[in-house]
């Protein structure tokens, strides 16, 4: 089967996790591929906030000389929880895995 290829504007990190993905899974639906190029979009965004984070700092000082998080570290957390979520949803984690929420019990 042919991979198709990852979408121009990712990064080369992000191209590797498509070709991955698409090497050893079947993706063949339009919105299924829509969802692995966003988290692949997410890999990115979280390599490049972690390069400011590297040059900035987890803190920074606001107006009045107050510390406040980088909002960097904000767009890395937010990126994570994204990515583990379309992960989640294409169903590329752990095989055999049970469901990752407990059922509602009201």
């Amino acid at each position: 089967m042919k991979i198709l290829r990852p979408p121009g504007a990712l990064k080369a990190a992000a191209k590797k996790f498509w070709k991955k993905v698409l090497s050893e899974y079947v993706l063949s639906d339009a919105h299924d591929l829509q969802r692995l190029a966003l988290a692949a979009g997410c890999l990115d965004e979280i390599a490049g906030a972690e390069i400011i984070l590297r040059a900035e700092g987890y803190f920074t000082l606001d107006r009045y000389g107050g510390r406040r998080e980088n909002p960097a570290a904000k767009s890395v957390r937010e990126n994570k929880i994204i990515f583990c979520r379309i992960i989640r949803e294409l169903g590329l984690d752990l095989e055999g895995a049970k469901e990752s929420r407990p059922t509602r019990q009201y």
